[in-house]
């Protein structure tokens, strides 16, 4: 930079801004896919059966509400929210589905307030 003529106060405005980018990206990733306390109050079923497919998955749900609004989003937003209970992290979901943290995150978030207006 300093080669192409900029001023060392330019240089450091440009590097505190992607320093306060990198640092928002990070805090943003760590919380992203952290549902509030409230929101897998869902109890699944207790049966010996090992719950292994997404249909199995959503036939073990005891909360109705989480049931319709799951119905509602559909079988990817299904498959995150198994994926979760399975104990994957964000980066393994999104590495497994093909769609990006943020998009789950996003999903998981309309879920919860879905979830919420039923309950």
């Amino acid at each position: 930079m300093r080669v192409n003529g900029l001023t060392e106060d330019k240089i450091k405005l440009i590097y505190d801004y992607d320093r306060m980018i990198f640092n928002s990206d990070r805090r943003f990733y760590e919380h992203a896919l952290q549902p509030s306390d409230n929101f897998f109050e869902f109890v699944c079923d207790n049966s010996t059966a090992e719950i292994t497919t997404v249909e199995d998955f959503m036939n073990s749900i005891h909360s109705i509400a989480l049931a319709q609004a799951l119905e509602e989003f559909g079988f990817k937003v299904q498959l995150i929210v198994f994926l979760m209970y399975r104990g994957y992290t964000g980066k393994e979901i999104s590495e497994i589905t093909g769609i990006p943290r943020y998009t789950i995150s996003r999903r998981l978030s309309k879920l919860e307030k879905v979830y919420k207006s039923k309950k």
